[in-house]
């Protein structure tokens, strides 16, 4: 079971998307994930990953694992 956080840029100007990925904002995925996991018992057991896409124009970036 992959939870997948995308972020986008539309140029450098803004920053990178990876700043974007907080450590709020890694608490906040990993807690809405344990919900959903908890109301779907059939999933119990699965392995879970959490992986960030970069989109930088037309360039993605996955970070398998990340957080």
């Amino acid at each position: 079971m992959v939870f997948c956080e995308v972020k986008y840029k539309s140029g450098p100007a803004w920053g990178d998307p990876l700043e974007m990925v907080t450590t709020e904002k890694i608490r906040r995925v990993r807690r809405a994930a344990e919900v959903w996991l908890a109301f779907r018992p059939q999933y119990r057991g699965y392995a879970v990953r959490f992986d960030v896409v970069a989109v930088r124009g037309r360039e993605l970036q996955c970070l398998k694992g990340a957080f």
